[in-house]
């Protein structure tokens, strides 16, 4: 009997403790971590929105290596999938939910058969060095047990995250992504184009910050002129001194009509021309890449240039803050 009654007491105390101290939890469970990442927020933020690599860092994958995993990057970011089936670690999904470039991303994230999401935030800060990176886990827990499972996880949940910000940040060092795409090279045949330009001189940096003036002088002698944009915005380098950088070069703006003087701005008719073309998508600092890139087609096919070149704007850093999204067309035009 003496026995019985302290088994029952044992068990009392046992209910108490699983109905009793889950009362005093919280529904919902945070964890961090943080590291800190020697490249920029923009490398990171496209690395993790996209799941790009993903398996290569992630600490469960490392805890069943023969797992199988799905990658649908997505090039907005948003609905980029990222899945597991392994022996050791089940089945789950994420997907990306909410981004603010460069600095957030929110996912969803499914284990098993689950129909409630926990949710995964990446808090990306710009620093002196590079990126301050936190990563949240973010999880609801039903009473009781769900609220007992998050305390007893906590411990291993964050030497897991602690582990995984290791080696993202070991692996994006040695690997820093590259914000930058190159269209197929080809040859392409322009139309006639009336525009109203800016003439300039200078080196490369001296001429775009002349843009930025220029550009808005043109706009405004469109408007008073009622003349209409008809294209987006170039760039014609008429020629280049490699020895010193300089160029003679037009920064001009399509319209419907041809225009008249006024001041810096002058019109000018465009004739179609043939030309090795490709369409850059990324950072303007990967020009080089590029112009060496056309540079080597040209020597390939032994085709002959007339020494200019023309930057066609066809997406900006006016429309998005996100480099991949800027798009750039480059043009060598041919001798006739």
């Amino acid at each position: 009997m003496k026995f019985l009654k302290g088994l029952l007491v044992a068990l009392l105390v046992i209910a108490a403790l699983i109905l009793v101290v889950p009362l005093f939890l919280p529904s919902e469970s945070t964890w961090a971590a943080k590291t800190e990442i020697e490249i920029s927020p923009e490398q990171v933020f496209h690395n993790v929105a996209l799941y790009t690599d993903r398996m290569i860092w992630d600490p469960w994958i490392a805890m069943d290596t023969d797992a199988a995993v799905t990658i649908i990057p997505q090039k907005g970011y948003i609905g980029s999938t990222y899945a597991w089936d392994g022996e050791k670690i089940g089945t789950g999904k994420m997907e990306v939910q909410e981004v603010h470039f460069p600095d957030f991303i929110k996912s969803h994230i499914w284990f098993g058969d689950m129909q409630d999401p926990s949710v995964v935030e990446w808090e990306l800060e710009k620093t002196e060095s590079g990126t301050r990176v936190t990563w949240k886990f973010i999880s609801k827990g039903k009473y009781p047990f769900g609220r007992l499972m998050m305390v007893f996880m906590k411990g291993s949940m964050m030497k897991s995250f602690e582990s995984g910000l290791a080696h993202l940040k070991s692996f994006l060092e040695t690997n820093p992504p590259v914000l930058y795409e190159l269209s197929e090279i080809k040859i392409d045949k322009s139309y006639d184009t009336q525009a109203l330009v800016v003439p300039v001189s200078g080196t490369i940096d001296q001429i775009i910050e002349k843009m930025q003036q220029a550009f808005p002088m043109i706009f405004q002698e469109i408007q008073e002129q009622g003349l209409t944009p008809n294209g987006p915005a170039f760039v014609h380098y008429k020629d280049y001194d490699e020895a010193t950088g300089f160029s003679n070069a037009e920064i001009a703006v399509p319209v419907n009509k041809k225009g008249v003087k006024s001041g810096e701005v002058v019109p000018k008719f465009y004739p179609a021309v043939e030309a090795v073309v490709a369409t850059q998508r990324g950072d303007y600092t990967y020009f080089r890449e590029s112009y060496d890139a056309l540079a080597g087609y040209i020597e390939e096919n032994n085709l002959e240039v007339t020494g200019e070149a023309f930057e066609v704007y066809l997406k900006t850093m006016m429309d998005s803050s996100n480099p991949m999204d800027w798009i750039t067309m480059i043009a060598f035009p041919l001798k006739k």
